[in-house]
């Protein structure tokens, strides 16, 4: 018999790929319901939970949902049935089904809401379209020259050093560190009491803000000295890989009904809110859900068109001279992250050799009905 996984181990590999210090700040993910303890028979997937996708769970045998949208979007007073967020947690609560979100994560993530739109709308040369700002980290640290490969390698294996084509990057320089250790000291080096000059080297590495507290730990672990001299430096760069939006090119230049078409058809929509025209279109930035606020970073970028959601009246009027603006609808230009999902949790699981299965939901989540 297969061991059962556990949830805290589908959430580690989900926050691998999303992590949740690249959520919007007061956004609310990661687990929503239930114990990181759970041990999980299958999974279901979907953009929301609703009451009939936790049915469905139950259903399927599901005690892990995996979704999109938070269930709570704002701190709880109290915890009935009287609202809808309240019926569903404690439906599921109930039932033991655990809960777990990854929301603006999701979308910052490379792979995720907005490289997935992308890729469904044929783009070429996909990046992020607004990078996260101020998210690295310097840090640096003074290390005796024997020691330095063991503390870099902790360091890089905790995730410093790290890009989205590169590895292992790091800046080394030699000089000389002095101390005197105190009688109450236990120096690695030299005896107490006595100054001593030693040969260092000044390890230099950019680290994710999300991962400082891991990366310091690894430091801290393969580091020889008793207590360790290390300097933490906040940046004004941009995280690059990470970040809202994404902006691609077409293969070839679109006329704008031809392009109009293609959309509507690509991402299933019903009906596509658009203003202005551009004649013809090759570069083309996305924001999966509502994105209104990255208008000004597509037509930096150069882009002719704009695909997102819940586009107010007014930001349609402010952009019609500048760029195709088109609102594809919230669910329409998300829901198709869920089998993006699907492909990295079923490989997990096929790794780890478990015995868990994974469903995406038959339930339409969608709130918004057209006529």
């Amino acid at each position: 018999m297969l061991p059962a996984m556990k949830l805290s181990e589908i959430q580690h590999m989900l926050e691998e790929w999303a992590p949740p210090g690249t959520a919007w700040k007061d956004d609310n993910v990661g687990l929503q319901v239930g114990s990181q303890n759970a041990d999980i028979v299958n999974i279901l997937l979907a953009l929301d939970v609703t009451m009939d996708v936790a049915r469905e769970a139950v259903q399927k045998k599901a005690n892990l949902i995996i979704t999109h949208h938070p269930l709570f979007f704002h701190p709880l007073r109290s915890l009935t049935s009287h609202s809808r967020a309240g019926e569903i947690a404690l439906y599921l609560a109930e039932q033991k089904i655990n809960l777990f979100a990854a929301h603006t994560n999701l979308d910052s993530a490379p792979g995720g809401v907005n490289f997935v739109l992308a890729e469904l709308l044929g783009l070429k040369n996909i990046s992020v379209l607004s990078p996260l700002p101020e998210n690295l980290i310097k840090i640096a640290v003074f290390v005796p020259k024997e020691h330095l490969d063991r503390v870099a390698a902790a360091m890089h294996s905790a995730g410093g050093g790290t890009f989205t084509k590169y590895e292992e990057c790091s800046f080394r320089t030699e000089g000389v560190g002095t101390f005197r250790g105190t009688h109450e000291a236990n120096p690695f080096i030299g005896t107490k009491g006595i100054l001593e000059i030693v040969p260092e080297t000044k390890l230099e590495m950019l680290v994710p803000s999300w991962k400082l507290t891991d990366v310091v730990k690894a430091m801290r672990s393969a580091h020889p000295y008793e207590e360790a001299a290390f300097d933490i430096v906040p940046l004004k760069n941009r995280a690059m890989n990470v970040g809202l939006g994404a902006i691609g090119d077409l293969p070839a230049a679109m006329m704008h009904e031809a392009f109009l078409s293609m959309v509507k058809k690509k991402i299933e929509s019903p009906v596509l809110r658009y203003s202005g025209k551009a004649h013809r279109i090759q570069r083309v930035a996305v924001c999966g859900g509502a994105g209104s606020e990255l208008i000004n970073d597509a037509m930096q970028n150069g882009a002719g068109a704009f695909i997102t959601a819940d586009v107010k009246y007014h930001t349609f009027q402010d952009a019609e001279r500048d760029i195709l603006l088109i609102d594809a609808g919230h669910f329409e230009t998300e829901h198709h992250v869920i089998p993006a999902i699907e492909h990295r949790v079923k490989k997990f699981l096929q790794e780890s050799k478990s015995s868990s299965k994974i469903y995406i939901t038959k339930c339409n989540t969608n709130p918004v009905s057209y006529y």
